[in-house]
């Protein structure tokens, strides 16, 4: 009685065990895309350690208050690239600088012809857009504003995808002890300054939003990403939302795996399985200088921790959340789409 009960038994443990060593060996053979971070050195190191792990990068130039901090991060990128060109792709950005003068956009969008011509292989639009900036007449300045019309035409005509960063996570908007997640407790509880929901002067984190569904309603031939799961990170029904009614719309997952980890395991794999051609991975690295040793232990925990939730059923936890969780368990085509295909997909990459 004992062995007919005990076989099939041995033969679900083996089988768990084989299905824990497979998607190990998958993600050492797969070739992989970390698809937003910010490499702003000349330092090579992190160049060959992504290639040891088979990732590819999408380094992203961002903020918008000075083109000399834009050209500089620019340097960087064209320099990786010239030397990775397989293993190192760049997003150019424009300055805010003036842009109530005459003939800015114009400038801007010259600018940004350049950088396409030095292998840029698309634009990022960031949240100062929307959070920041204010005209003369004191108003705050959204992406949907008229002056960026020419700009978001000349992108959209160019065929060339737009990252954008709008907004914050909507925990910026709430109360501490309201907050999802303990990295969004965290940090603006140190930084008040910018907690909007103690700056009610401020935007609100709909308009930010309706900013953004604007442009996409506008240029719908315009492919764009949203960065931090679109700034709509809380709840995988309300960006399932957007990605039904705007079909260009993709998300990457920079700074937000921990945003699904607090939310209903079973609704998170659906939303994946059915959105599984527009969701890209992507960790937000930053490295600057060359003190690279405690970003790229910080790299290597972040792209294993990343995997073992996306591709196990293991009982996880994190500094980001209260509570353990259990890992997706996606399987091997929704892992390949996600981990490189989407990213090679719309960002067009080695076209």
């Amino acid at each position: 009685m004992h062995s007919v009960v005990n076989i099939p038994l041995i033969s679900l443990l083996l089988c768990l065990w084989a299905c824990a060593e497979d998607k190990a060996e998958l993600y050492e053979r797969m070739d992989k895309v970390d698809a937003h971070v910010h490499i702003r050195t000349a330092n090579n190191a992190i160049m060959e350690y992504a290639k040891s792990q088979r990732f590819q990068l999408l380094t992203v130039n961002t903020r918008s208050d000075s083109q000399a901090y834009i050209d500089k991060q620019k340097h960087f990128a064209v320099q990786m690239s010239e030397q990775y060109p397989e293993d190192i792709f760049w997003l150019t950005t424009f300055s805010m600088e003036g842009f109530e003068e005459p003939g800015w956009a114009e400038a801007v969008v010259e600018k940004l012809r350049q950088d396409l011509v030095q292998g840029a292989l698309g634009f990022k639009i960031w949240k100062d857009i929307g959070m920041t900036y204010r005209d003369s007449l004191g108003s705050f300045v959204f992406l949907d504003d008229p002056i960026f019309e020419p700009i978001l035409e000349f992108m959209a005509e160019s065929g060339k995808p737009l990252l954008t960063h709008v907004g914050e996570p909507r925990n910026c908007w709430l109360p501490i002890d309201s907050m999802t997640v303990n990295n969004d407790k965290n940090y603006f509880s140190k930084h008040p300054e910018y907690h909007m929901y103690l700056h009610p002067e401020y935007p609100s984190h709909e308009r930010l939003m309706e900013s953004r569904d604007h442009v996409l309603d506008r240029y719908p031939e315009l492919r764009v990403v949203g960065a931090h799961l679109g700034s709509l990170e809380w709840d995988v029904d309300v960006l399932a939302e957007r990605l039904e009614r705007y079909p260009n719309f993709a998300v990457d997952l920079a700074a937000r795996v921990c945003h699904l980890q607090v939310q209903d395991r079973e609704k998170v794999i659906a939303f994946i399985r059915k959105y599984q051609d527009r969701i890209l991975y992507a960790t937000d690295l930053g490295i600057s200088g060359d003190q690279l040793s405690d970003r790229l232990t910080w790299l290597e925990d972040e792209w294993r921790s990343d995997w073992a939730y996306f591709a196990t059923d293991s009982q996880l936890s994190s500094s980001s959340v209260e509570h353990e969780f259990t890992g997706l368990n996606l399987n091997e085509k929704v892992l390949k789409k996600i981990y490189g295909g989407n990213a090679r997909h719309w960002y067009s990459m080695l076209d």
